[in-house]
């Protein structure tokens, strides 16, 4: 009797081998076409949009999680601050044009930036918002 039982649980293990042989086998052209996955800077965990190029971030923006636009007007409050020492809200209420700033003229700016100029940085598209802020 056990020496069944020895047979049986050997025969099921030699079956998962094979089994799990062959799907690796079956599978083996399908990895190996694939393209190597490649991080561009700023794209490791949470896009560190510091670190991002507007090409990359005009791929991101239509494709990429939801509330982009938001992401990049958080990362451009801070950049607003270390700036200013102000809060967006602040720099805005001084503004004597600020009724025509909202999120979606602040976020769309950053938007436009980027799609006109994909060789430059999303900090180049916050300072060219900053500079427009500055102006206003």
């Amino acid at each position: 009797m056990r020496t069944m039982e020895k047979t049986s649980g050997t025969t099921l293990a030699g079956s998962v081998r094979l089994a799990l042989v062959l799907v690796l086998v079956a599978l083996s052209p399908v990895l190996q076409g694939a393209d190597p996955l490649t991080l561009k800077p700023g794209m490791v965990g949470v896009a560190d949009l510091g670190a991002l190029q507007c090409a990359t971030f005009n791929q991101m923006y239509p494709n990429g999680p939801t509330g982009m636009r938001q992401a990049a007007l958080t990362w451009a409050q801070g950049y607003f601050f270390a700036r200013s020492g102000k809060t967006t809200d602040e720099i805005l209420a001084d503004l004597p044009n600020s009724a025509r700033w909202d999120f979606d003229s602040l976020s769309g700016h950053l938007v436009a930036y980027c799609e006109a100029k994909p060789q430059a940085s999303v900090p180049e598209a916050v300072a060219d918002l900053w500079t427009m802020l500055s102006d206003d």
